[in-house]
């Protein structure tokens, strides 16, 4: 596993206190040339908040993570939600300066 130098991951600390998690992840199919990004969103609970997917077209795997993570932060601000963690599997999005 690689860490990453000033980064602590908090989830286990934040299962209480009305927190929300959104997992993002993108997808890109090569042979098709088209991505998706999507995300669902759950409570302190484990219980289902919402989920969705954006068809993106051409594009990076790079750039699919973050549209993904640029969703979440719109879904974020129109629900008025104001304690969520977004996760997301992509080490490199972390990592790039």
């Amino acid at each position: 596993d690689e860490t990453i130098e000033g980064f602590k991951s908090s989830y286990g600390d934040q299962r209480t206190g009305g927190w929300n998690f959104i997992n993002t992840d993108g997808v890109v199919k090569l042979e098709l040339g088209s991505a998706t990004a999507g995300g669902v969103m759950r409570d302190e609970n484990d219980d289902w908040g919402f989920g969705y997917n954006q068809f993106l077209g051409k594009c990076l795997i790079f750039d699919t993570e973050l549209w993904g993570i640029l969703d979440d932060l719109k879904i974020i601000q129109q629900r008025g939600n104001d304690k969520v963690i977004i996760q997301s599997d992509s080490l490199r999005l972390l990592k790039h300066r």
